[in-house]
């Protein structure tokens, strides 16, 4: 079963080859500037996360930068005050992979947060199965806190199992059961690694050259596939059945737009995430697509006997 994603990346590849060829590589190297310390001893971790995985990487990353001897905040960007990033040597942010891109969230905080002049500056992403435009999404990140005067240190993608609901919830679970095992020791050990390569990096006081790397659907990211999704989407709203009021739905929505008193959802201002959906413990959260039930990702795990494993720091 194709999916729509592939569908429309399949349909139109042709055409962005021919339209994007011999177009410059776009590089972080005109942010190459010194940096303020080239021996940090206080870092920030913050990643924005719906199902755990980014957060689960962001926590391993902060692990492993206090046995390297930092002082380490880590923690979501919802809970993070922007004021306080110039106080730190070391900040890394972490994103899922959104529709081919950072979510809009995410970009619109980074760029509201006040200048990080001269501060080492790391960024990843996690992505689901495959993937597709992971690194050059954190890449986006990494651009965005240099614009803020960040020096570009690092960039890492990391994979896990999809946690796209309507996947599942359309019949191709297949095709996200085929990364079941995933996140692995095999991934946990790239964070870990990740986390050095940072240090070692800053250590050296010499930025490396970060170039995007050339994507034929570039132009098909964010907004474009979310307005697709929305347009799919037949049905969206809180079944009061269900509905225990816990408040979940309210404090995962990334765009405010869930009013569990009233047990609304303003389905305009909705970014189509899933956040909902997938972290619904009563399963209340009542979305269909093209007329069929989307069901979360706790949900999808327990249906197929899953249990996420998670690194010996984390334990």
């Amino acid at each position: 079963m194709q999916t729509r994603k592939s569908f429309l990346i399949k349909g139109i590849s042709s055409a962005a080859m021919v339209s994007l060829h011999g177009c410059a590589d776009e590089s972080l190297d005109s942010f190459r500037r010194k940096m303020k310390t080239t021996n940090p001893k206080k870092a920030i971790v913050l990643w924005y996360s719906q199902a755990g995985h980014t957060e689960r990487n962001g926590k391993l990353i902060g692990k492993t930068l206090q046995k390297l001897g930092l002082a380490v905040t880590a923690l979501d960007i919802r809970s993070c005050d922007e004021h306080t990033l110039a106080g730190y040597e070391l900040i890394i942010v972490g994103t899922p992979v959104y529709y081919l891109d950072v979510p809009s969230n995410v970009r619109e905080w980074l760029e509201q947060i006040p200048a990080i002049d001269g501060i080492p500056v790391a960024a990843f992403s996690t992505f689901g199965g495959p993937g597709d435009n992971q690194y050059n999404t954190a890449w986006y990140v990494l651009k965005l806190l240099a614009e803020k005067g960040g020096v570009p240190a690092a960039i890492a993608t990391f994979g896990n199992m999809s946690t796209f609901a309507p996947t599942w919830s359309l019949g191709n679970e297949k095709r996200i059961l085929k990364y079941r095992d995933r996140p692995n020791e095999e991934i946990y050990r790239q964070v870990r690694g990740f986390a050095k390569q940072i240090i070692a990096t800053v250590q050296s006081g010499t930025p490396p050259s970060i170039p995007k790397e050339f994507y034929p659907a570039e132009f098909l990211k964010g907004s474009i596939q979310v307005k697709f999704t929305k347009l799919m989407i037949t049905r969206h709203a809180i079944d009061r059945d269900r509905c225990t009021q816990c408040g979940i739905c309210a404090e995962k929505c990334p765009s405010g737009v869930i009013n569990i008193a009233d047990y609304i959802i303003d389905r305009k201002g909705c970014i189509a995430c899933m956040g909902c959906v997938n972290n619904c413990p009563a399963q209340a959260i009542d979305m269909a697509l093209l007329g069929r039930r989307v069901y979360g990702f706790k949900d999808f795990l327990k249906k197929n006997g899953i249990t996420i494993r998670e690194p010996a720091e984390l334990k």
